[in-house]
């Protein structure tokens, strides 16, 4: 045994070199804090020495003591990850309190295995409870499910957290042979069958569900959204008669498309969704209810959701022509965004941005460390713990580090999770780049298209991204469909093949030519060219031509994709936001 401790002593020291020196067990953790106190912090060798040990520790092929451990453990980065999982591995074989350790190692850098290993520790300690909740965190993994039979949870338990996360094909092989007896397993089980579009697998199932619960919404909604799938509308429509408000929405859109209109208009008003009470005011301002919709907006404006702007906006139009006043509430929310300040003709104020002063923080030049050292895996982790306690200007400092490193998209992100702590300009300049600026440039003056609008749709189409597809096929940094692509080649005499439109210089290209021509076509009304090459400019000329469309004011309500009607507000945002960092004449 004293063999054994002499040459861990002997392999300890010169694993941490100079660090301090040795005189006994006891005084070696005195000894490290009397270094970190007069030095202030680990040299970089140390640091690589340090990890590069606890590697060891952790691999069986090195040891240490405890109280050294304890000492790193403290440590919010990957030394003190590693301390800490090796303590909760130690702790947990001697049977002794681990619990603070794999709870300080998952908040540290969780992975399915920590805690896997923490969720089976804790049911041994008899924890039952919290070792359940630690095992539905990682469903669907075999080895948790396992684990959770082994516990006797519910089934029901298990469902919920499927379901919350979306796991349709495990839920429906989970219950494959346990939902014909249990009516609330077989609701679950319709759903995991529904959200596989298997639907004429389901409808035999909800009709007997429905049949037997005719009063519960929950399955006459599934039954009803099942028969809208296979084409059954008029029963869809008795079925979402029969559950009141929970079928309102979809009632109101089926009525609408046959052309119901005053039906749809009075369904969709039941609802209290957003979306259906927002139909209802788009439809009360068509047949010009006019104080009935402005009693619909206010009540949408009520609680936040995707359309409580839109519906500020529409306040405050239809207040301004009755000679109203507008409210406080009602400004302050289309004060958060320069594109419906400019509707309104006023000017966002940006009066309220700091500049911050920062510096790279200590974990990015451990990264660094690590990098050059060939512990990527190592620095990875160093990554992810420093991001997620990052400070807002260590947010800064990392949109920094990613735009030195080519990587515009990590930028950006950084930059606008800055902003979500306080409004500041290099957050700001992070999140709106310049990115390939001389490309957009050149674009910019053949198609006469102001370059802030080109970075505007290239930051809400593609976040800057130039290889990435969409999932309806749209490619590159300005979200090109091959169709429209082949067909700008052939306005502009070339030919292309579709891997091409991941080429930054030929997408800018093609989509500065494209927001050009829908420009013109537009009469220059940004609004309703970006409109046209969200939505296509076919769907543009009919919401021009609606009752609703035929102002500029107007305009954006009378768009009936939410999609569209979201992106004209969000490239416009970025438009102005562009227009007032660098356009400073």
């Amino acid at each position: 045994m004293k063999v054994k401790l002499l040459i861990g002593g002997i392999a300890l020291i010169i694993a941490l070199g100079a660090l301090f020196y040795y005189y006994s067990s006891s005084q070696y953790d005195t000894h490290l804090d009397e270094y970190v106190e007069e030095n202030g912090d680990y040299e970089p060798e140390s640091t690589i020495d340090i990890m590069n040990l606890l590697i060891e520790v952790r691999a069986g092929r090195q040891n240490v003591k405890d109280e050294f451990l304890l000492k790193l453990s403290e440590n919010k980065n990957t030394i003190g990850y590693y301390s800490n999982l090796i303590l909760a591995s130690r702790y947990d074989s001697r049977n002794k309190d681990a619990q603070k350790f794999y709870t300080m190692a998952l908040e540290l850098y969780p992975t399915n295995n920590v805690r896997f290993n923490y969720a089976s520790y804790l049911a041994r300690i008899g924890n039952i409870s919290e070792a359940t909740k630690e095992y539905l965190s990682i469903l669907p993994e075999n080895r948790a499910l396992q684990s959770l039979i082994d516990l006797n949870v519910d089934d029901k338990t298990i469902c919920d957290s499927l379901s919350q996360k979306g796991n349709w094909k495990d839920l429906e092989e989970f219950l494959e042979s346990k939902f014909q007896n249990d009516l609330s397993l077989t609701k679950y089980y319709v759903r995991a069958l529904f959200q596989q579009e298997k639907y004429n697998e389901v409808i035999p199932l909800l009709e007997e569900l429905y049949n037997k619960q005719p009063t519960d919404s929950e399955i006459g909604w599934w039954y009803g959204r099942t028969l809208e799938q296979t084409n059954q509308k008029e029963k869809a429509m008795e079925i979402y008669s029969s559950i009141g408000t929970k079928g309102a929405y979809r009632l109101g859109v089926l009525l609408e498309n046959s052309k119901q209109s005053k039906s749809a208009m009075e369904t969709y008003k039941t609802s209290n969704e957003p979306i259906s009470l927002w139909r209802a005011a788009r439809m009360q301002e068509e047949s010009r209810l006019t104080e009935q919709a402005l009693e619909t907006y206010l009540k949408i404006i009520e609680q936040e959701s995707a359309y409580q702007d839109d519906a500020a906006y529409r306040v405050y139009v239809l207040n301004k022509r009755l000679g109203r006043e507008n409210s406080q509430e009602v400004l302050d929310i289309l004060s958060k965004h320069p594109a419906w300040m400019e509707r309104i003709g006023k000017e966002h104020a940006f009066d309220n941005v700091v500049e911050l002063e920062y510096k790279k923080p200590e974990f990015l030049e451990t990264v660094e460390l690590y990098e050059s050292k060939g512990l990527e895996d190592i620095a990875a982790i160093e990554l992810s713990i420093g991001s997620k306690l990052a400070t807002i200007e260590d947010k800064l400092a990392l949109g920094d580090w990613y735009l030195e490193k080519g990587n515009v998209y990590q930028s950006v992100i950084w930059g606008l999770r800055s902003l979500l702590d306080k409004p500041n300009k290099r957050g700001y300049e992070l999140s709106h780049p310049r990115a390939y600026e001389d490309l957009v440039l050149k674009a910019a003056q053949k198609y006469n298209v102001e370059p802030e609008l080109i970075w505007a749709t290239m930051k809400e189409e593609s976040t800057f991204k130039h290889d990435v597809s969409s999932w309806a096929g749209a490619m590159g940094l300005m979200q090109i469909m091959p169709a429209t692509g082949k067909d700008i080649a052939s306005r502009l005499n070339t030919t292309i093949e579709d891997s091409d439109l991941l080429n930054p210089e030929i997408n800018i290209n093609f989509g500065t030519f494209y927001i050009n021509s829908m420009l013109k076509m537009f009469s220059g009304d940004i609004d309703r060219a970006m409109a046209a090459y969200n939505g296509g400019p076919g769907n543009v000329s009919r919401w021009n031509n609606s009752p609703l469309g035929k102002t500029k004011e107007d305009f954006p309500t009378a768009i009936t994709y939410f999609e569209t009607q979201e992106y004209i507000t969000k490239i416009k945002n970025s438009y102005y936001v562009y227009k007032w960092l660098y356009n400073k004449d």
